[in-house]
């Protein structure tokens, strides 16, 4: 008996990895439109700031309509608070410690969608050295992703054991996404 070989031929193997490759891209942020915002009581007042720079890595499944994995690096350098004395005060090392940790890094380990259809991204949170992992619930609509979590500060080992600060800071993420 004459058996015919079934292994795919280079064309076949070409057509699946471009079949599969065009599944899943990476999303380009409008950094001009987006923002990482923070939220934090101090001696009863709410302080609000932000991080000016940062860049974000989101690859996106198309045939999922979700996005597969999300990585970002905050350039702690950028903090703003409105106030310059503060921002100075918060590079320091008692606070975020600029000079030894300059960045922030997230990355997914992985995304889930809900059935509402919004997501919790689940991944590794480092700050100052100290990698916690964290879920950032979020939503995607209108090509723009939008999160809030709340952070523990002493967690991280940042503002040392003020006692006119609260541990609870509050995060919103906006990512707007090019069209």
């Amino acid at each position: 008996m004459n058996i015919k070989s079934i292994a795919p031929n280079k064309i076949q193997i070409g057509l699946i990895f471009f079949a599969v490759m065009s599944m899943s891209f990476l999303l380009k942020p409008d950094y001009a439109n987006s923002t990482i915002d923070f939220k934090i009581k101090n001696a009863g007042i709410s302080v609000t700031g932000s991080f000016k720079k940062f860049e974000t890595s989101i690859e996106f499944n198309e045939s999922a309509k979700a996005p597969s994995s999300i990585k970002a690096t905050i350039q702690v350098g950028t903090i703003d608070t409105g106030i310059e004395g503060r921002d100075k005060h918060l590079k320091k090392e008692e606070y975020f410690n600029v000079e030894t940790y300059p960045t922030i890094t997230f990355v997914s380990t992985k995304v889930l969608k809900t059935t509402t259809g919004s997501f919790i991204v689940e991944g590794n949170l480092t700050i100052k050295g100290v990698r916690k992992e964290i879920k950032i619930p979020f939503t995607y609509i209108d090509n723009t992703f939008q999160g809030t979590l709340s952070l523990n500060r002493r967690d991280y080992n940042v503002g040392g054991s003020s006692i006119t600060m609260s541990d609870d800071v509050a995060i919103m993420l906006k990512v707007v996404i090019l069209k």
